[in-house]
């Protein structure tokens, strides 16, 4: 998960380390949770489709036809630590 929340607090993780941006928010201080991150260099980013999924294409055709099952949730953005971002400089597809 990206964003954990601990009680009413929430807190940035990265979705490929076990790393976590040390400040800790208030739900109602998300947008300023956000802006802190960036700044101290971390990469939020809205997540792109991946057609092996099974996400809908529904922004290309319209709405896709539900046949059955629940939608799995998924996560809107990924989020990525500065150290991640470093150590795969030369291989950024992995990370987006």
């Amino acid at each position: 998960m990206s964003i954990t929340r601990h009680k009413s607090r929430l807190q940035v993780c990265c979705d490929h380390c076990p790393a976590s941006y040390p400040n800790t928010y208030e739900a109602e201080d998300f947008d300023v949770m956000i802006s802190d991150a960036r700044t101290a260099g971390w990469r939020i980013v809205k997540a792109k489709v991946d057609a092996g999924t099974g996400d809908d294409t529904s922004d290309l055709f319209g709405q896709a036809p539900r046949v059955a099952g629940k939608k799995p949730d998924r996560h809107g953005y990924l989020h990525i630590c500065p150290s991640c971002q470093r150590t795969s400089e030369n291989n950024r597809r992995t990370l987006v």
